[in-house]
């Protein structure tokens, strides 16, 4: 099973990010249904580290995350996909009332975050090695993209600005250590959602990481 999400992740990468696509959104992702149990919500790409996160059906019915990584190498070619973490308790996307539940009304809600340190290679890490946040959101099915602003303390005083087209109501953003961001929704009219815009502001770990081997 572990094999077949790690394929999964990669080819969702590749399809993406890699050196033959377009640059162009993914298509949306497949529904979680009674012949398709396992999707890509969303990927995410920091320099040469692609991360994938994959929603599927447990076999108690639950639906659960995986988030893989992979390094891309100097052919622009997507290496093996690796698991670094999955939880459970993900709203089962194909009940609206679940997913209402959630969200009470907004746009957008963040579902957790978790920390993970991987080799990036960046000059200021710790002998190559970073703890990098990931935090999942929550979307209303009517937005169909992200506004991310870095707001990094230091960063250029021309605002950075990112347009992230969502695949799915699951969307994931990876950050590097004391990085910061604003998210908001974008403003699409007539959704009929209480508030449109709503931000959030996402910061990356502040905390040092030390090589396995330190």
């Amino acid at each position: 099973m572990r094999t077949s999400l790690a394929e999964t992740a990669r080819a969702a990468l590749t399809a993406a990010h890699g050196p033959d696509a377009d640059g162009r959104a993914t298509v949306p992702a497949p529904r979680l249904d009674g012949t398709t149990t396992t999707v890509v919500a969303d990927t995410c790409v920091r320099g040469d580290l692609g991360f994938v996160l994959l929603l599927h059906r447990r076999k108690d019915g639950l639906v659960a995350e995986e988030l893989f990584f992979s390094n891309r190498e100097s052919t622009g070619v997507w290496g093996a996909a690796e698991h670094l973490s999955g939880s459970g308790g993900i709203p089962d996307l194909t009940s609206p009332e679940e997913v209402a539940a959630v969200l009470r009304g907004w746009s957008m809600t963040v579902l957790g975050a978790s920390e993970t340190g991987l080799h990036t290679g960046r000059p200021q890490a710790d002998d190559g090695y970073e703890l990098l946040r990931f935090h999942v959101l929550l979307v209303d099915e009517s937005i169909g993209r992200l506004d991310i602003e870095d707001t990094t303390a230091g960063a250029s005083a021309v605002p950075h600005r990112v347009v992230k087209p969502l695949t799915s109501q699951v969307a994931l953003v990876a950050l590097f250590p004391e990085e910061r961001v604003t998210v908001r929704t974008g403003t699409d009219a007539g959704t009929g959602v209480r508030s449109m815009g709503e931000m959030f502001e996402l910061a990356g770990s502040e905390a040092v990481f030390r090589a396995p081997w330190a």
